[in-house]
C-alpha cells in the first residue's frame, strides 16, 4: 500500500460473536494489507483474545444486547475517550446497539470517516410507536456516519426511499453481503462424504429427499409459512424430510400449533444451534434450501447454501432476492404464503434437472462474487478510494454522458466517469473505425457533477484551437476533477493547454500521434503533467499500423510506458473489454496492463449500450466485478506467467492481423 502511515482503523460490533462472523476475517486481511486495526466489542473470552490480538488491539467494550441504559451509557464513555486519544482515520460499525453508541459519540470523531455498515433494519419488522423510534434511532444513526454501506442495491434504494440517508452518503461493496463464504469450511468436495455421514447419523434413507431451513426459528423468518407447507406436503408425500438448522427465537416466536405439530412429527429434525463447520455438513444431507424469510439484509446462510451446491427457494424480498436470480440459480415466491411456497416446494422435489441447473448456476454464482477472498479485497479496495489512497488496482474509466449510467456505474465500483468532448478533427481520423464519436456538450459536465458523488468526472476537451481557454473554463468550472488534452503534435501545444488550465485540476496527456511520441521526452519535462495515456486507436492509425495492438507488441507501448514510469507518472493505455469479449481477448490484455505497471484503462463499448448509453444494473455489476477477480488474480502471477501471458498477446495479435490483411486483400 502506497502510503506514508498506517491507516488506523476501529471496527466495532455489540457483541464478539457478530464481529467473528461478519468481520473478524475482514480485519484480519486489513492488517495484513497495512492497516493498524482496533477491535472493540463485548463478551471477548480467551479463545477470542488469543486469535485477534495477533494482528489487533482488543478492547472490552461494556455493551449488552437489546434496551439497556447503563450499557449504553458506559459504553458511551469509553468510546469517546478511545476515539479522542486514539483519532482513527476509520471507525467501522456494525449492529443496531453499537452503531448507535458510536453514532452518539460522532462529536469526538470529527476527522474520522464513520462508516456505519448496515447489516439490516431492526424497525421494518415493529409496528406503532415502537416501529416509529427504532426508525428514528435508524436515521440518527444514519446521519451521524459520514457514510453508510448497504448490504445490497434493493436495501439501499429502501434507505434512500425511507428518507434514512441520502444517496450521495450511502453505497453497495460489491454485489452485496458481508464478507463472503469461507469456502474452506463450505467444502464442496466434502459434500458427498458429509451427505453420507449425516444421513446415517440420523437414519435418513438415500432416496429420501429433504428440505433444509438454516436459521432462527422465528415468525420473521418465515418458520410460520415452511411448517404450514411441509405439513401439507406430508399428506401426499411420505418419504421427506424437514431439517431445522438453529435456535428457537422467542424474541418473535413461531405459531404454538405448528411448531408443536413440527416437535411431534418424525419428519421433522431439529438441529439447534450449530457451528459453521456442523452446518455445512448438515446442509450437505439435504436436496434443497428453503428459506421463506419477510425481510433480510442479504442472507449469509443462502451464499452457503449456494457454496454447497444447494438450490435455493426464498422470497422476492430486498437481500435474499439479490443474491439468488430467479430461474438460474433457485425460485422465488412471495412472502407470508405457504401456498406459494407449498407449490414450489412440490415442484422442484418433483424436478431432479431443475434443480441440478440450480445448484451448477448457484455454485458458479457463489464463486465469482461471493468466495471470501472477493469481498474481502472489495472492502479493502472500498476503504481505500474512501481514503484516497492508492490500492494497486486498475482505475476504471467509463464512457457515458449519461447521468443515470453514471450513477450506476459509480455504484459498481467504476474509478472515473469518462465524458468525452472531443469532435475535432475526430470524424475524419476515426470515421471509418468502428468507434464511437462523441454526441457530448458542454452542458453534460454539470449534469454528470450532480449525479456523481464517488467517481471522479474526467472530460476530454478538443485539441488545441482557439477557443480552448473558454472551454476549459467552463469545464472546470462546471465540476470536472481531471481534464484530458487529446491529439497533439507539438510541445507549444501541451504547454498552451497546461497554462491554461493553470494546475487548477488533475490533467491527462493522451498519447496518441507519432509527432507526440517522438517529442515524448521533452513533453515530460514540461511542469504540470500529473498523468498520461497513450490512445491505441488514433496512434496506430498515426504509424499506419492494421490493428491497435500491434503498439503493443511492438515494443511502442513498453518503451512509453517505461519513460512515464522513469518521471514517476501514473498511465494507462486502450480500452478494455468484457471478460472473455474484444478482437483481443479482455483476459490478455489485463496481464498486460500488470506487467507493464499500468494504473488506469477505459472500459470498451463492449460495457455500454450504445442505444441509451446505459445498462442493467446488474449486467454492468456483473461484468465489472468479474473484471476485477480477474485483475485480482493476475495481480498474484510471478515473472513466468506473465512472460507466458506476453507471448500469448503476440501470437493471437499476429493471427489477428493476418486476419485482416486477408479481409482487406478480399474486399478489394
Amino acid at each position: 500500500m502506497s502510503q506514508e502511515k498506517r491507516v488506523k482503523i476501529c471496527m466495532i460490533t455489540t457483541i464478539a460473536k457478530s464481529f467473528e462472523w461478519f468481520v473478524s476475517d475482514s480485519a484480519r486481511n486489513l492488517a495484513d494489507k497495512g492497516f493498524d486495526v482496533t477491535i472493540m466489542c463485548s463478551d471477548m473470552d480467551e479463545e477470542f483474545l488469543s486469535k485477534h490480538q495477533q494482528f489487533a488491539r482488543c478492547i472490552h467494550l461494556p455493551a449488552k444486547r437489546g434496551i439497556d441504559l447503563k450499557s449504553l451509557i458506559k459504553s458511551v464513555r469509553l468510546m469517546r475517550k478511545v476515539f479522542r486519544e486514539e483519532k482513527f482515520d476509520i471507525v467501522q460499525y456494525s449492529t443496531p446497539n453499537a452503531a448507535f453508541y458510536c453514532a452518539l459519540s460522532a462529536g469526538v470523531m470529527k476527522k474520522s470517516l464513520r462508516i456505519y455498515n448496515q447489516w439490516g433494519l431492526r424497525y421494518i419488522g415493529f409496528t406503532g410507536l415502537k416501529r416509529f423510534i427504532f426508525k428514528m434511532v435508524e436515521k440518527y444513526t444514519c446521519m451521524r456516519s459520514t457514510h453508510v454501506i448497504s448490504t445490497s442495491p434493493k436495501n439501499m434504494q429502501f434507505n434512500i426511499d425511507e428518507g434514512l440517508c441520502p444517496k450521495k452518503k450511502i453505497s453497495v461493496i460489491g454485489k452485496g453481503g458481508t464478507i463472503g463464504v469461507d469456502f474452506s469450511i463450505y467444502d464442496i468436495n466434502k459434500k458427498e462424504e458429509y451427505r453420507q455421514q449425516i444421513r446415517q447419523e440420523y437414519g435418513i434413507g438415500e432416496n429420501t429427499f429433504v428440505f433444509s431451513f438454516i436459521g432462527r426459528l422465528n415468525a420473521d423468518k418465515g418458520i410460520n409459512e415452511l411448517i404450514s407447507a411441509y405439513r401439507a406436503l406430508t399428506y401426499r408425500y411420505k418419504d421427506t424430510r424437514l431439517m431445522l438448522i438453529g435456535m428457537e427465537d422467542n424474541t418473535n416466536p413461531p405459531d404454538k400449533e405448528l411448531i408443536e405439530w413440527a416437535k411431534q412429527s418424525k419428519n421433522v429434525i431439529f438441529t439447534g444451534v450449530v457451528p459453521p463447520q456442523r452446518v455445512a455438513q448438515l446442509m450437505s444431507a439435504t436436496d434443497m434450501m428453503v428459506h421463506p424469510t419477510y425481510r433480510e439484509g442479504f442472507s449469509m446462510v443462502i451464499q452457503e447454501g449456494m457454496a454447497m451446491a444447494l438450490p435455493i427457494l426464498t422470497t422476492d424480498v430486498p437481500g435474499p432476492s439479490e443474491v439468488i436470480v430467479d430461474g438460474e440459480t433457485g425460485i422465488l415466491v412471495p412472502s407470508h404464503s405457504d401456498k406459494a411456497l407449498l407449490a414450489e416446494m412440490e415442484a422442484l422435489m418433483n424436478d431432479p434437472e431443475r434443480r441440478e441447473k440450480y445448484s451448477r448456476n448457484g455454485r458458479r454464482r457463489v464463486e465469482l462474487f461471493f468466495a471470501r477472498p472477493v469481498m474481502l479485497q472489495n472492502i479493502y479496495t472500498h476503504y481505500c478510494r474512501l481514503l484516497g489512497i492508492e490500492d494497486k488496482h486498475l482505475k476504471l474509466m467509463y464512457l457515458t454522458a449519461n447521468p443515470q449510467a453514471a450513477i450506476e456505474a459509480e455504484n459498481a465500483g467504476v474509478d472515473r466517469i469518462f465524458l468525452d468532448l472531443e469532435i475535432l478533427g475526430k470524424e475524419e481520423r476515426q470515421g471509418h473505425l468502428d468507434t464511437v464519436v462523441s454526441h457530448s456538450s458542454l452542458e453534460d459536465v454539470k449534469k454528470l457533477r450532480a449525479a456523481i458523488s464517488k467517481a471522479k468526472l474526467l472530460v476530454r476537451c478538443n485539441p488545441v484551437h482557439k477557443g480552448l481557454k473558454k472551454e476549459i473554463d467552463r469545464i472546470i468550472n462546471d465540476g470536472a476533477d481531471i481534464i484530458m488534452l487529446p491529439y497533439f503534435k507539438t510541445v507549444e501545444e501541451v504547454r498552451t493547454f497546461l497554462d491554461i488550465v493553470g494546475g487548477r485540476v488533475h490533467t491527462v496527456l493522451l498519447f496518441e500521434t507519432a509527432e507526440a511520441v517522438e517529442l515524448v521526452d521533452e513533453i515530460l519535462e514540461l511542469e504540470g503533467v500529473d498523468e498520461v495515456y497513450i490512445g491505441l486507436n488514433d496512434l496506430h492509425l498515426s504509424y499506419g499500423l492494421r490493428f491497435m495492438f500491434e503498439l503493443l507488441t511492438d515494443g511502442t507501448v513498453e518503451s512509453l510506458c517505461n519513460k512515464f514510469r522513469d518521471k514517476g507518472l501514473s498511465y494507462g493505455f486502450g480500452g478494455i473489454a468484457k471478460i472473455g469479449e474484444g478482437l483481443l481477448k479482455s483476459d490478455y490484455v489485463i496481464g498486460e496492463h500488470k506487467r507493464l505497471g499500468s494504473t488506469c484503462a477505459i472500459l470498451s463499448r463492449t460495457f455500454r449500450n450504445e442505444v441509451d448509453a446505459s445498462r442493467p444494473i446488474d449486467d454492468f455489476r456483473d461484468e465489472f466485478m468479474l473484471l476485477r477477480k480477474r485483475e485480482e488474480e493476475i495481480s498474484g502471477w510471478d515473472a513466468e506467467q506473465f512472460e507466458e501471458n506476453r507471448q500469448k498477446v503476440v501470437q493471437a495479435t499476429d493471427e489477428i492481423v493476418q486476419m485482416l490483411i486477408k479481409k482487406a486483400a478480399a474486399h478489394k
